[in-house]
């Protein structure tokens, strides 16, 4: 005869797919609960950011956006900032900032510049370059000066926001400062300055810049920003240069449309290194110099591929002599590879190597 003990006790896969089933139930509940709450958070942020934009727009009171400002929790204020004021005009922006000025957030990421983790500092920066302020700009400027390497990044980006020229000339003078990043992100950072950066960087420039990484960076970035007054120290490193300087100079003097500079352009048409030709001829196109045919026409030759197309292309942007060139390349080249060239850049097609 079963004893009682046996016939009430519950079989063990049975027992099994309960806890199973209860574990999956809980799990549903929580996911459920934390996209409700995912849901009410993007609600308090669009809110919040409609808020400010309406005040943007002259339809709600400097006083009101402040109050609504300092009910919001932190994650919605910081969110619904980021969304909104890095799209602004610069004119707006300030006037948003003006309005923000003694926000309660803003206070508390100052606080947090001063936090044991460098992660947190470096949050704090990112936040506070969103609005601008006196007692921000102050506490940036420490973080600056203070490190490590990634708060200073980070407070350097929020100061070129803020077109602070004192912490440009810091920068260019601290090179070590920014050791570890890449000549890419050091390029976006010093446009970020805006055109006012501009003649800090030239400066620099001519005083002379020890590591050859923020040297670079430098250049890419008067040649991007089209400032005319840095052409002569850029056809100096044209000249002068090690390899990717030269080749950095001659994509700015191209950006700059320097047409003044076409002789020295030509003159790098003849580099040792493929790069600087190649970056020559591209910007012997963008400047549109006429006098530069014959030696781009002669570049349909080299050996490198990026050579022969950046001259081609540069001769079809000299309109009527450039593509009377590459006409009488098509005709009567002996080289294939020039032929094939010069025909891709008068009608845009490639077509197969022709004996």
């Amino acid at each position: 005869m079963p004893s009682p003990v046996t016939d009430l006790a519950t079989p063990w896969p049975a027992a099994i797919a309960i806890v199973l089933a209860t574990i999956g139930l809980a799990s549903y509940g929580v996911r459920a609960h934390g996209r409700r709450q995912r849901r009410h958070q993007r609600k308090r942020h669009r809110t919040l950011a409609r808020t400010f934009r309406r005040f943007l727009d002259g339809e709600d009171s400097a006083a009101h956006i402040a109050r609504a400002a300092d009910a919001a929790d932190e994650g919605s204020y910081w969110t619904a900032l980021e969304a909104l004021s890095l799209r602004l005009r610069r004119s707006h922006w300030l006037r948003l900032s003006q309005a923000l000025v003694r926000s309660r957030h803003a206070a508390a990421e100052r606080r947090a510049l001063a936090d044991d983790s460098p992660w947190r500092r470096a949050l704090a920066a990112r936040r506070l370059s969103l609005l601008r302020s006196r007692a921000s700009w102050r506490a940036l400027r420490r973080a600056l000066i203070r490190g490590p390497e990634m708060v200073t990044f980070a407070a350097a980006t929020a100061l070129a926001r803020y077109h602070d020229r004192g912490a440009l000339r810091w920068i260019l003078s601290h090179e070590s400062a920014l050791a570890q990043r890449h000549r890419n992100a050091l390029v976006a950072l010093l446009r970020g300055f805006g055109r006012a950066g501009l003649p800090v960087m030239t400066r620099a420039l001519a005083r002379g810049i020890h590591d050859s990484r923020v040297e670079l960076a430098v250049v890419d970035a008067l040649g991007l920003g089209a400032h005319g007054d840095a052409r002569a120290l850029l056809e100096q490193r044209l000249a002068d240069g090690d390899l990717d300087m030269r080749a950095a100079a001659a994509r700015a003097l191209g950006l700059l449309q320097a047409v003044e500079c076409a002789t020295s352009l030509i003159a790098a048409l003849r580099d040792e290194a493929w790069q600087v030709r190649a970056q020559a001829a591209r910007a012997l196109g963008r400047v549109r110099a006429p006098l530069a045919v014959p030696a781009l026409a002669a570049r349909l030759t080299d050996a490198s591929w990026w050579v022969r197309h950046h001259a081609a292309y540069a001769l079809n942007e000299l309109g009527e002599y450039g593509q009377a060139a590459l006409r009488q390349v098509v005709a009567s080249s002996t080289d294939p590879y020039a032929r094939d060239m010069a025909h891709e850049a008068l009608t845009g097609e490639a077509r197969r190597l022709t004996a």
